[in-house]
């Protein structure tokens, strides 16, 4: 099988298990105040890595829970297992698998899946961005008033007070502000065409991201940091949007 086929089934199968296993209760410990790792999340994480490691066994693997894994490969699976474990412990739609892949550096493969919805989220460099084997695309809204803005907090309380004022300085400045609790969610709803805007101000973890970011590029929309600079694995913040006004949207984030 090719990367985009195992990522697909690796996803699926992933979700099948989290499906099964929250018939039941799910043990979980505190990372932090604010952050989980429920028992879900390395089961489902393990299935990932699993059909990875037999099908591409020389790849390099960076994943949440395990962290890197290095084989001097041009490849880089990028697995967040549950994104979203919260809303996954507490049996809310919005949490999902996020599977990507970097060849040389480059993003070129993102899928999310949602496994609650069966909704599935694929993008390949160059070859478009999909839901369920439908092309999608982002919005065409063009004034910032009348956007719709996502965002993310963190577990960081610090970083927390930061996104929170942004988000209370921007609440003027746009039709409506989202928080979903799945950072990958999100940019897969702004791909869709659902949300128009993203703010992550602090807390950046590039697994949260990495699959979305194909999927919004794929999908015609504009993802960087605060200052305009492409996203790397040391990013310290990431915003996104349809690409109507981005250089609009980033100078209104700053107060």
């Amino acid at each position: 099988m090719d990367e985009k086929n195992v990522a697909l089934m690796a996803a699926r199968s992933a979700g099948d298990y989290l499906l099964e296993i929250i018939k039941k209760p799910i043990k979980y410990k505190m990372k932090s105040r604010f952050d989980v790792q429920a028992e879900a999340d390395v089961g489902s994480e393990k299935i990932i890595l699993d059909m990875i490691r037999e099908n591409f066994p020389d790849h390099d693997i960076l994943s949440e829970e395990a962290g890197d894994e290095k084989h001097d490969s041009d490849y880089l699976w990028v697995i967040d297992p549950i994104d979203g474990t919260i809303n996954f412990l507490k049996q809310l739609d919005d949490y999902c698998i996020s599977i990507a892949l970097e060849h040389k550096g480059e993003l070129v493969l993102g899928v999310i899946y949602q496994p609650h919805l069966k909704r599935m989220y694929v993008a390949e460099k160059g070859k478009g961005a999909y839901l369920n084997d439908q092309k999608i695309s982002v919005s065409s809204e063009a004034c910032l008033e009348d956007m719709i803005l996502s965002a993310d907090t963190t577990t960081e309380i610090e970083a927390r007070h930061v996104i929170f004022n942004t988000l209370l300085h921007m609440a003027d400045k746009v039709r409506h502000i989202r928080i979903y609790g799945s950072s990958a969610l999100h940019l897969a709803k702004l791909a869709e065409g659902k949300l128009d805007l993203y703010y992550k101000g602090a807390g950046f973890n590039y697994w949260d991201f990495a699959a979305g970011i194909v999927l919004v590029r794929e999908a015609g929309g504009i993802v960087t940091d605060l200052g305009g600079n492409d996203i790397t694995r040391d990013s310290q913040s990431l915003i996104s949007s349809n690409g109507r006004c981005h250089d609009l949207f980033k100078n209104t984030l700053k107060p």
